[in-house]
């Protein structure tokens, strides 16, 4: 018997190896400089291609995950690209175009694969909108405009909603990506802590020492260089921790899970960042109602954890002083209305198609006012509100799409009911959205990891409570090597 190998794994080596190169070579370096990179990210595109059809998705999806806390700053550990990029489009190549074993995803739509939903359709025409509005922007050559679309607007986060149903089917799977997102908790944590006790010389990378690098310098800002997104980080990757204790029965994984959770609580402190620890209280608080076996401990919960806090600061004189400090501290808030009244006249002006897509930063000068009580200070900067820079640069009917597309697949996933295995990973992604949504209210939240877990969790959580129990992607089997004997075709 001979085993055929189709024409499908060949078609993800070419479409790695394209879209790689066309990426890599965008605002990348002088012409010379691009053509190397090109070169360079061909070869490993196919190469990467080659590994991902052959790999286990969850884990290559998993450690993309993980990666992308590095996003935006995989220079300064001497990468010329982010790990995570490769990672997960080897993840996604594994899953849509890899060799595997398409008996298995009990599809009926283009390879095997499930068909779309309407749910799906909606993200794609949201998709196709900010395309266009990148295109006629002038902003699709650009690097901001193209990574905004993939990491910002969700281009990655919405494939990987549509894989995850396949990627992380079993529990197997699934424990796979919870292990991953616990020990980079455990990371995080342990960042922020030597961060936050000045022993500096425990952090890496070393770039976040460097106070020219990211902002916030003197907060717990971790690998991302930046408080907001190591608050989310650390929410995350706790909430990835208690899922964990819920499935997870030996004693070490949840010791293990306990000691993440309460590095990543101190982390979250340590930011000193006002929308972390306000998104945090009532996405838990919140999370605790929406799971009946944990509603009684709601309240001795909240007075452990302020009883916590208070003995932190009162044993803590410094902690207590940043505190106090960062929780009078208004220049951040007037960022956030300037920014915010800047995105409402910008939409009254252009209400249908918008400014373009990444352009409000350079085009919002003209729309900022002078208020009477507070300076007008936040030009350059992004709209401290998703969904108004969204209607400014898209427009109404844009922001619209992708604004239904977010209800239609989180909201989707949290209203319907999910099978036992999946009830704690429905109300962690309780926690996760609850704190995206206060976060995109006050933040422009561009960082690629918070949004990223959100959109792969509630894949994981939408496929539990809609579809076949197991939808998994498996490598096939290796024949007898007398009857396998690969035949192109």
């Amino acid at each position: 018997m001979t085993q055929r190998l189709t024409w499908t794994p060949l078609a993800g080596v070419a479409a790695a190896a394209l879209a790689a190169a066309a990426i890599g070579a965008i605002g990348l370096g002088p012409a010379g400089a691009r053509g190397f990179l090109a070169a360079a990210l061909l070869a490993a595109a196919a190469a990467g291609a080659y590994v991902a059809a052959r790999a286990e998705p969850a884990w290559l999806l998993s450690a993309g995950i993980a990666a992308s806390v590095l996003s935006g700053n995989s220079a300064y550990v001497g990468l010329p690209i982010g790990p995570d990029r490769l990672l997960l489009a080897a993840g996604l190549f594994a899953v849509v175009m890899g060799d595997v074993a398409r008996r298995h995803t009990r599809g009926d739509g283009l390879w095997g694969l499930p068909r779309l939903t309407f749910t799906h359709w909606v993200l794609v025409a949201a998709a196709a909108w900010a395309l266009v509005s990148a295109a006629r922007a002038g902003t699709l050559t650009q690097s901001a405009g193209v990574f905004g679309l993939l990491d910002r607007f969700g281009f990655v986060p919405f494939a990987m909603f549509f894989v995850a149903p396949m990627a992380f089917a079993t529990e197997r799977q699934r424990s796979i990506l919870l292990g991953t997102l616990v020990a980079l908790g455990a990371y995080l944590g342990l960042t922020s802590l030597f961060e936050g006790v000045g022993l500096r010389a425990l952090v890496f990378p070393g770039y976040i020492n460097d106070p020219a690098v990211g902002i916030h310098f003197g907060r717990a800002r971790g690998p991302f260089v930046e408080a907001v997104a190591n608050g989310m980080g650390l929410f995350t990757c706790a909430t990835a921790a208690a899922v964990g204790l819920s499935r997870w029965h030996g004693w070490r994984a949840r010791y293990a899970c306990w000691a993440v959770i309460a590095l990543c609580a101190v982390g979250l402190m340590l930011t000193l960042t006002r929308s972390i620890w306000l998104s945090a209280v009532v996405a838990a608080a919140l999370a605790f109602l929406a799971a009946q076996r944990l509603r009684g401990w709601l309240i001795p919960g909240a007075l452990l954890g302020a009883i916590a806090v208070t003995g932190a600061l009162a044993a803590l004189p410094a902690l207590n002083q940043r505190v106090d400090e960062r929780s009078t501290e208004q220049s951040s808030v007037w960022v956030r209305k300037n920014t915010s009244r800047a995105a409402v006249e910008m939409i009254e002006a252009k209400p249908v198609a918008g400014f373009g897509w990444q352009t409000f930063q350079t085009q919002s000068a003209p729309y900022f006012r002078q208020a009477a009580t507070y300076p007008a200070i936040g030009v350059g900067q992004g709209v401290h509100n998703v969904f108004l820079g969204n209607a400014a640069e898209l427009g109404i009917p844009g922001a619209v799409l992708w604004a239904c597309g977010l209800v239609l697949a989180i909201g989707g996933a949290l209203v319907r009911r999910a099978p036992p295995a999946l009830q704690p990973w429905r109300i962690g992604l309780v926690a996760l959205a609850v704190q995206w949504l206060i976060v995109a209210n006050l933040t422009p939240l561009p960082w690629a990891f918070p949004t990223l877990v959100l959109w792969t969790w509630a894949g994981v959580v939408a496929a539990g409570s809609a579809g076949p129990p197991e939808i998994a992607v498996r490598r096939p089997a290796r024949q007898p090597a007398a009857t396998n004997r690969n035949v192109l075709t």
